[in-house]
């Protein structure tokens, strides 16, 4: 089976189904019909996107598109995106999935290292990007827009006759290759990773198994589709009939979530960490009194997860907490997230403890897994009851996980990738001779299968003296409160030191409880702020040997942000490039003594 395959079985089972909800405004063709349910919205039904997909992969054969060509596509997340991609791989063709927060330069490596023959471009500003790049690019023969007014030939569709699609989509092989995925890089030049159809359709059967879905069950889709994870997760709600509501930024996710109602929601572990973040800044904006309700509540929550998680009924007193903790804190929590999300899974980095906690206190189910764009995204996942918070969860059935004697995560995997496009000796080192992949991350798995992740090979700091440190861990503790986020610097140097960057939503809380003026830059130096900093900063180092102790921080207005490229697409820390572009902050830490935290 190819991946064409899943979405067409689905198809021709439910064409009226809901496929996904689109609002208006990005809809250029004005396809599917208006939803009636949600104004401002248009819905499409299998038998719709069919139909889209059909023309546009007729069009892109009669527009020169051939077996195995690459076809990049430069994009927000989006239906067009989708149907762009599905009718790419329709005609056996290769899609290429391109960061729209990608540079001019970093653009024009992906298309000329790819080989892509065409591009279909999704925006003007993503195209006044690459224009100056063009004319280095001879192999790039077709440019396409999937919106109108963007000066260029709009993506070609084409009417085919009657059960051409199906014809097409039989010839493409399970192995054939079905897209290039370029690892973020956050060290190095991105790689790109081989991924064939069979791997696609070997996880999405494999996760159905470990963690079933139900059919109509609505999500909302807003992480990159150039990711793997994202574009798995809609290959596997294609094929079982989840509803999907695109977002269109991240900025739109929270009225998205109010339109679509989710009962599912795959994020990544930042997002999940906003929204704990910003029910707390709620709280703290209604003054003393709700913040205490709030607190109490929380505590409430985690008290009766527990009992809940151990098997055990809980005390008919906590019973009776927890509903009123529900009718005064949580339903208004989860009111903001559609009033119906029953679980979160969680991927693409390790979720700290304490916000899967949350989630699980304030009724929402977290499951999270792990895997690699080398390993088609899951490898491993928690299941509905077979579960543990700070695990990402046992291998998924068919998949294979050990530790290397470096504590070096290995897996073996159907979904494992073929290999690095054009490098065969990063594709030769990549695994070991019994087939397993090295995935670089650094982990453990305890008797009952379940693998904690504890960091990345690549980013073990090894000290002056000689000391080993992960700083995953510790930037997972320190992140919280009024800390958003947390660098870890320590590498060849005396001791360890933080970059700390300011919770715009909880200062903004506490300033206007305290009635501070100014913005950001002022909040960070208030005292109330810099002592409630010093003192996260020194709890986390009480559990710590003194050499895996934060000695000097500093705080920053400023988060790092994807735009400033210090993150991934994908909410991941860029360390080299902090390290880069904060390196008078970094010098100041190990000069003179530093005044506080400061």
């Amino acid at each position: 089976m190819n991946i064409p395959q899943l979405f067409l079985d689905r198809a021709r089972r439910n064409p009226d189904a809901d496929a996904f909800f689109v609002m208006d405004a990005l809809d250029p063709a004005q396809g599917g019909a208006p939803a009636a349910a949600h104004p401002g919205w248009r819905r499409y039904s299998y038998g719709d996107s069919r139909a889209q997909i059909t023309e546009l992969a007729m069009g892109l054969v009669e527009a020169g598109v051939e077996d195995g060509d690459r076809v990049a596509i430069l994009g927000e997340t989006s239906h067009l995106w989708v149907a762009a991609d599905l009718a790419v791989l329709c005609i056996g063709a290769v899609t290429v999935g391109l960061y729209p927060t990608l540079t001019g330069p970093q653009l024009a490596f992906q298309l000329e290292h790819s080989g892509a023959k065409a591009i279909l471009i999704d925006s003007a500003p993503l195209l006044e990007k690459l224009r100056p790049h063009l004319a280095s690019l001879p192999g790039l023969r077709l440019c396409f827009a999937m919106r109108p007014g963007l000066g260029l030939p709009m993506a070609p569709r084409r009417a085919a006759p009657p059960g051409w699609l199906e014809r097409r989509v039989g010839a493409v092989s399970a192995d054939a290759l079905a897209t290039l995925v370029y690892t973020s890089g956050t060290t190095g030049e991105p790689k790109g990773v081989m991924l064939h159809h069979r791997h696609f359709v070997a996880v999405v059967r494999s996760s159905e198994a470990a963690l079933p879905l139900a059919p109509g069950d609505r999500s909302v889709v807003f992480l990159p589709l150039a990711h793997s994870l994202q574009r798995f997760a809609l290959y596997r709600g294609l094929a079982e009939g989840v509803v999907g509501y695109f977002a269109p930024t991240i900025e739109a996710l929270p009225p998205t979530l109010l339109t679509a109602r989710p009962q599912v929601l795959l994020s990544v572990p930042r997002m999940l960490e906003k929204i704990k973040s910003s029910a707390e800044a709620t709280a703290a904006r209604r003054g003393p009194r709700a913040a205490k309700v709030y607190a109490w509540a929380v505590e409430v929550g985690l008290q009766h997860a527990a009992f809940t998680r151990e098997g055990r009924r809980p005390p008919l007193g906590l019973r009776a907490q927890r509903r009123a903790a529900e009718a005064l804190v949580f339903r208004k929590i989860k009111a903001k997230l559609g009033g119906e999300l029953q679980m979160v899974i969680s991927g693409g980095a390790a979720l700290h403890p304490e916000v899967g906690a949350w989630f699980e206190a304030i009724g929402v189910a977290v499951r999270e897994g792990w895997g690699l764009t080398e390993t088609c995204a899951p490898a491993t996942t928690n299941r509905r009851e077979r579960h543990a918070l700070g695990t990402v969860g046992p291998a998924m059935p068919g998949v294979e996980v050990k530790v290397a004697a470096d504590g070096e995560l290995m897996v073996r995997s159907p979904g494992n990738f073929s290999g690095y496009w054009r490098d065969p000796e990063a594709t030769a080192a990549a695994f070991d001779a019994d087939d397993f992949f090295y995935t670089g991350d650094l982990g453990s798995i305890d008797r009952e299968g379940f693998v904690r992740i504890t960091g990345r090979k690549k980013d073990i700091i090894v000290t002056a003296g000689g000391k080993n440190v992960a700083p995953n861990p510790i930037e997972g503790d320190l992140t919280g409160g009024l800390i958003g986020q947390a660098v870890v610097i320590g590498d060849e140097r005396p001791f360890l030191v933080a970059l700390l960057t300011l919770d715009a939503e909880q200062a903004e809380a506490q300033a206007t409880a305290a009635g501070w003026t100014g913005g950001p830059e002022l909040w960070k130096d208030q005292p109330a702020v810099q002592a409630a900093v010093a003192a996260r900063v020194e709890a986390v180092n009480a559990s710590r040997a003194p050499f895996e102790q934060i000695k000097r921080w500093r705080l920053l207005a400023a988060p790092f942000t994807v735009e400033g490229d210090e993150m991934t697409p994908s909410l991941k820390l860029r360390r080299a490039q902090i390290a880069r572009s904060r390196a008078a902050d970094i010098a100041q830490l190990y000069a003179a003594p530093v005044s506080g935290g400061r």
